[in-house]
């Protein structure tokens, strides 16, 4: 605004100083001009004013905006740098999967092996630990009395267990030294001996 008022000034005085000098007539025409001058003088300043406010409140627009760009890429920045860490902690996730698979593959066989030669080692062992015990087991001596008891009760049966039965003497090994009669199976003894 000051200045409007150092322009203005110079003409002003310009204007009454050629009117000074000047018939009616022209001094009515000077009027006349320097109204419209000022008249457009005036308007020119109004634009201009005009124009600053805008300018002004476009200035304050782009400072709001490029404030909201700012957070907005400060926003932005935030979520890549979460979503790199989150790519980064999946990354070293899938890498310790991998390495645990790897080990897994690594001694799966071993302990499959293992445990095969392991369940032969014990199905071998078997048998001779079974042995052992039977070895080990202490002999009970038999009872005379009940031996003898056995013995007396086959003696009174009509049918003896222990007693050779008459209708097999060679099975048990009771031929008399005349008994020349020969069995099927003795042919093959007679060969052995010849």
């Amino acid at each position: 605004m000051p200045q409007r008022k150092i322009h203005r000034l110079p003409i002003v005085l310009l204007l009454a100083l050629t009117t000074i000098g000047c018939e009616p007539h022209d001094n009515q025409r000077l009027v006349e001009l320097a109204e419209k001058q000022m008249d457009r003088q005036t308007e020119q300043s109004r634009q201009v004013s005009e124009l600053q406010r805008e300018v002004a409140e476009g200035s304050r627009r782009l400072v709001e905006a490029d404030a909201q760009a700012r957070t907005e890429m400060v926003a932005l920045q935030r979520e890549v740098q979460a979503e790199r860490t989150e790519l980064g902690r999946q990354r070293d996730s899938l890498e310790q999967e991998r390495r645990e698979l790897a080990t897994e593959r690594r001694t799966a066989p071993v302990i499959a092996a293992a445990i095969t030669h392991i369940g032969l080692l014990l199905i071998c062992t078997l048998p001779l630990i079974l042995a052992w015990y039977l070895l080990q087991r202490p002999q009970q001596p038999a009872d005379d009395q009940a031996v003898a008891e056995i013995l007396l009760d086959d003696l009174a049966t009509d049918r003896p267990l222990f007693q050779p039965s008459s209708e097999n003497p060679h099975r048990i090994g009771l031929l008399e030294p005349g008994d020349h009669k020969r069995l099927p199976h003795d042919r093959d003894s007679s060969s052995e001996t010849t």
